[in-house]
């Protein structure tokens, strides 16, 4: 049996090329594309509710988040 440490290491980016090239150069375009819009949806997101609790607290809340 083959040691444990002789084993080929799976990272991120072994997994994306194993993915990778099972798709065509559209689809992933396409899925890395709707990823980009998810991603940026959850960061505005993020955003928005942390105004929204500043808001709660008064502008000096929201002064002191955003370091000014």
């Amino acid at each position: 049996p083959p040691s444990p440490t002789s084993r080929f290491p799976v990272t991120p980016a072994v997994l994306r090329s194993i993915f990778t090239s099972s798709r065509t150069p559209h689809e992933e375009r396409s899925i890395s594309r709707v990823a980009f819009f998810r991603f940026a949806g959850f960061l505005l997101s993020c955003v928005c509710i942390s105004f929204a609790a500043a808001r709660g607290r008064g502008m000096r809340g929201s002064a002191g988040l955003l370091g000014v």
